[in-house]
This record gives structure tokens, C-alpha cells and sequence, in this order.
């Protein structure tokens, strides 16, 4: 079981977050609210309600919800406020910096314009810094069953918009049975001429192979969750010798039953192996799990050490996308009260 120590070291390292989804973070009360603001009906009344609704059996069920909950999202104020909550949220746990995916398609097939979703996004980011000093940058997710054209125009997009949102990055989500990575390439392509950051959700509902696809083919920096990696000796040996980063979220592939409990997530074998772990909350409000939620059901599954611990939390400093003046401030800030705080927890 994990220390009281270990808990508060947890809870008060300081903090960086790569795989959080802006509309998976919409807490029940707010989804609630804004509905009624829109005359939608939810299917649940209540908080108690939600957590039961939020219960998956699939990455597929999991999308139609993520959808519904989508929904709610009609006005820029919509968009601000949620940005401001993450905002809130991140102050909460010591989240210094924060990188987070927003996924236009969920909101574009409902006829929400771009420039809706991006000025709620920027105002909700900059008050974000100005209210809480909490830094966010934002990922133009291209839904992986969009065609080829509609994810070029994501990024044409993204670009049109990358200083006014602070968008680093473009990314791959949703389900990727059936979706191959390569599909996107041309987008990718194109993306990485513009100069942004490349990632993509991969090896979470299918296994090595599509790890591969999206290194192959997109050549992406980061893969997002990325676990089924484990599955394959020879990608794991790749993964280990480039130091490509993994957002791992534990507590979300449990929940959508990717593996049936904590103690069988590879989270450690990646780890031991050598391999570039970040832990993140990928939805929290969906998973009811924050970040360190799931530092903390990590720490207590697999026994870490403050050692470990700390090297998992400076791993996601380490792996974003800050430039390189930026990254080094967070980087000193980070080693010097992490140290401090071992010392004053008395943790070896």
C-alpha cells in the first residue's frame, strides 16, 4: 500500500499532462447545465447518474459517449469554459503545463464552425494562464475515419489558427480498427511542412502493428497510450533505442478494457524495459480519474519508489513540446522542488 509520504509526493510534485482531451474533461455538472442552456436532454440527471453512464464495454462505446458529451459544445463561452475548468483542474494537482487535444470532427459534423471552437479555445486558454499561471497548448486531432482530404483540411485549419490557439501539434484519434494510420499521410505530410509536431493514438485497441503504421507512415515524435507495444520484443527494442515518448493513461485502458485490471497494464514492463513512459488522465471526467489519480493507482499497483515516480513526472517535461528555453526553465523548476520535496517528505 502507498505511503502517506509517497501520496503527498504525488500530489505535490510538480506537474506536466501530454494526453488530455478537452472534451472528455467536461465534468457531469457541467455537461448537465450546458444542455439545459441548449434544450438537450442527457442520459443522466445527476453526477451519481453519470458514473454509471460512464461505464464501458468498448474504445467504440467509449466514442459514442465521448459524441454525446460533445454535444453539449455549441457557443464559444461553451469552449471557454470548459478550457478555463482544465485551467482550474491543472491548478488543482500542481499541473504546470498542459498539452491538450481537441477533435473538430466531433464538432464539425454538427455544423459548429471552426472559428467557434478556436475563439473559445484561445480566450479559455489565455485566462487559463492569466487566472491560474497554467500554460496550455493545443493538438487538432484528425479523427482517424475522416478521408484523406478532410484530415488536409484539419491541418490547413490548425495553421490558419496555430497563433491565435496556441495549436503545436497535429494528432490521430478514434478508433483505429479498420483506420489505418496511413490513411493520413498526405495530412501528416503536410502538417509537418507547416512545422507542427506530430502524434497519434496508436497500440491502444489494436496491437504492435498499428504502432508501427503510425511510425511508419506518419513518423510521428510521440505515440499516444501505445501499450500494445509490449506485445512486440522488436518495437519495444525501437521504442528503447530512439526514446520515443509514450502518453500513457493506465487508469482510461483499464476502463475501456484493454486490460482487466491494473495489476496486468504493462505500465512497469514498459518502464523496466527502458522505454519513454509519461502517465496522463486521458479523460478524466469520463474515467473519473485525474492525473494523479493515476500517479497514484501506478504507484500503489507496481510498489514505485519516489525515484520512479519522479522520473515518470519530469519524463512528461521532458517529452513536450516546449521550446527549448521554455522546457528548460520547467525542467530546473521541476528538479529543484522535486528534490526539496523528497527531502522535506523525508523519501529516500
Amino acid at each position: 500500500m502507498i505511503t502517506q509520504q509517497l501520496r503527498e509526493f504525488v500530489e505535490r510534485i510538480p506537474k506536466a499532462e501530454l494526453h488530455c482531451h478537452v472534451e472528455g474533461s467536461i465534468q457531469p455538472r457541467t455537461a448537465l447545465e450546458l444542455a439545459s442552456e441548449h434544450g438537450l436532454k442527457m442520459p443522466f440527471n445527476d453526477e451519481m447518474g453519470a458514473r454509471r453512464f460512464f461505464e464501458f464495454t468498448s474504445l467504440n462505446q467509449f466514442i459514442e459517449v465521448f459524441n454525446l458529451v460533445s454535444d453539449t459544445l455549441r457557443t464559444p463561452s461553451d469552449f471557454k469554459r470548459v478550457t478555463v475548468d482544465l485551467g482550474a483542474d491543472a491548478r488543482s494537482q500542481n499541473i504546470l503545463y498542459r498539452e491538450v487535444f481537441f477533435t473538430f470532427y466531433a464538432h464539425d459534423s454538427r455544423k459548429i464552425p471552426w472559428e467557434v471552437v478556436i475563439e473559445g479555445l484561445a480566450e479559455g486558454r489565455k485566462e487559463c494562464w492569466d487566472r491560474f499561471g497554467v500554460e496550455l497548448q493545443f493538438i487538432a486531432d484528425i479523427a482517424r475515419h475522416m478521408e484523406a482530404r478532410d484530415g488536409l483540411l484539419t491541418v490547413e485549419r490548425a495553421y490558419s489558427s496555430r497563433q491565435k490557439a496556441g495549436i503545436i501539434a497535429i494528432g490521430l484519434d478514434s478508433a483505429e480498427r479498420g483506420n489505418p494510420a496511413s490513411r493520413h499521410k498526405m495530412g501528416f505530410d503536410r502538417a509537418r511542412d507547416l512545422g507542427f509536431h506530430l502524434v497519434a493514438h496508436a497500440g491502444e485497441d489494436v496491437g504492435p502493428e498499428s504502432v508501427w503504421d503510425a511510425i511508419k507512415s506518419l513518423k510521428v515524435e510521440r505515440i499516444d497510450h501505445g501499450v500494445r507495444s509490449v506485445d512486440d520484443p522488436t518495437l519495444v527494442k525501437y521504442l528503447v533505442d530512439l526514446q520515443t515518448p509514450l502518453t500513457v493513461c493506465p487508469i482510461s485502458n483499464v476502463a475501456l478494457k484493454i486490460y482487466p485490471n491494473m495489476k496486468l497494464h504493462p505500465v512497469k514492463r514498459l518502464l523496466d524495459a527502458g522505454v519513454f513512459v509519461t502517465i496522463n488522465s486521458d479523460d478524466p471526467a469520463m474515467f473519473k480519474a485525474n492525473l494523479v489519480e493515476n500517479f497514484l493507482r501506478v504507484a500503489d499497483t507496481f510498489d514505485l519508489t519516489a525515484a520512479e515516480i519522479q522520473r515518470l513526472a519530469r519524463n512528461a517535461f521532458e517529452a513536450s513540446f516546449l521550446d527549448g528555453a521554455a522546457k528548460r526553465r520547467f525542467l530546473d523548476k521541476f528538479d529543484a522542488e522535486a528534490s526539496e520535496l523528497r527531502r522535506a517528505l523525508h523519501l529516500s
